[in-house]
């Protein structure tokens, strides 16, 4: 294997096209012979038994919407080795399977699946139920027409973004030293209500959860908001000598990274005692937001992009869907509104990685669905077109 900050090798299937005429194609990068990876054959098998699933979620996009749409699973056996400050390399092998359903004449994407793991194939049929009705939603849903101020419920696959931008990145200690205290994320500050509880750290079932960070350290579990007051603050090395603060085990490296930062590690949101019905049944008139595209933090305000929403009305649900537009605000304001949080719990185990200073890493997080009184959502603004030449 290659020397210097660490090594990888990965070996990956592509499946695209219909069910009746699936495509395989296959890369491989760095000394995938000599790394832990996953056996070609399994790799190939195992993308196919993704495609037909996405494929059968696709077909049913085609019959509700009449646009085709087309089906993309890769599955991707990944090694990594990182040199750590006093120690061996920490070595890890990880499987991630990306799904995508497509729709070639509107160059729309309607779906986006990610999951890290070692069953790929289960999690997706697990998750095959919630895709599906997203897909519908998708498929009926018009542009918000105008920005929207007023009750919104996030389901967990869209409040994991929630608290990994507003708490998860304000907590890291350089950021916490650079704007978080002065906005008011201050350790001993009271932030939401107490049916709020955010803990990083390894945990069963989330993916990137570790023993010892990338630096060598023990991880350990931070308590970050306890009953909705701000209780820790994730560190590396250097931040926790630079701010006298306990060290976390959250010094995480990107491959090819000289150096580590502070770093989410695995984020997770206690479950709360809220019925999901309930959560819906008091607002009169608000979104119900579902799925997710991503989001962003900058300094003291959030973003997170939905794939959809869905209008409630007098407590119930509409089935009337809007997408394109984003929830976004001040992150003390976002946390302030919460009301209520769900008995339910939904884990992400992305593929994609979460940019800090130019290094992408991956963050597990888990979440049950989150009640907000007040946040805005605001439609994305078309691109402009190009000049003429």
């Amino acid at each position: 294997m290659s020397e210097g900050p660490g090594a990888t090798a990965h070996r990956a299937v592509t499946v695209r096209g219909p069910l009746s005429d699936a495509r395989a194609s296959e890369q491989a990068r760095g000394d995938h012979h000599a790394a832990p990876l996953a056996a070609a054959s399994w790799l190939l098998t195992t993308a196919m038994d993704l495609h037909r699933m996405a494929g059968a979620l696709a077909e049913g996009l085609t019959a509700e919407s009449g646009d085709d749409a087309e089906a993309v699973a890769r599955l991707t056996s990944r090694w990594t080795s990182l040199h750590r400050d006093g120690g061996p390399p920490a070595e890890h092998t990880r499987l991630e399977a990306l799904v995508e359903i497509r729709r070639p004449r509107t160059r729309r994407p309607a779906l986006l699946w990610q999951w890290s793991g070692a069953d790929p194939v289960a999690a997706l049929a697990a998750s095959s139920g919630r895709l599906a009705r997203e897909l519908v939603a998708v498929s009926q849903a018009a542009p918000l027409a105008e920005a929207f101020v007023g009750p919104v419920v996030l389901a967990p696959e869209t409040a994991v973004h929630f608290v990994h931008e507003t708490l998860g990145h304000s907590l890291e200690a350089d950021n916490y030293r650079d704007y978080a205290a002065g906005c008011g994320l201050v350790v001993g500050s009271t932030v939401a209500g107490p049916q709020l509880t955010v803990v990083d750290g390894p945990l069963p079932g989330l993916e990137t959860s570790r023993p010892r960070d990338d630096e060598g350290h023990t991880s350990r579990s931070t308590p970050l908001v306890e009953a909705g007051v701000v209780a820790g603050v994730l560190t590396d090395a250097r931040e926790a000598r630079r701010q006298r603060l306990p060290r976390t085990g959250n010094g995480r490296r990107a491959f090819g990274a000289a150096e580590a930062l502070p770093r989410m590690s695995a984020l997770h949101v206690a479950r709360g005692t809220t019925p999901h019905a309930e959560l819906v049944r008091p607002v009169r008139h608000g979104l119900y937001c579902r799925g997710a595209w991503g989001g962003g933090s900058v300094e003291e305000f959030f973003v997170v992009r939905p794939a959809c929403a869905e209008w409630i009305e007098d407590g119930e649900l509409t089935g009337r869907f809007v997408y394109g537009f984003d929830v976004k605000g001040r992150k003390i304001s976002g946390l302030g509104a919460l009301g209520s949080v769900g008995d339910d719990m939904g884990v992400f185990n992305p593929v994609t990685g979460c940019g800090k200073y130019g290094q992408e890493l991956p963050v597990s997080m888990r979440s049950p669905s989150l009640a907000f009184d007040r946040l805005c959502a605001v439609p994305i603004a078309p691109a402009s077109p190009s000049p003429p030449p």
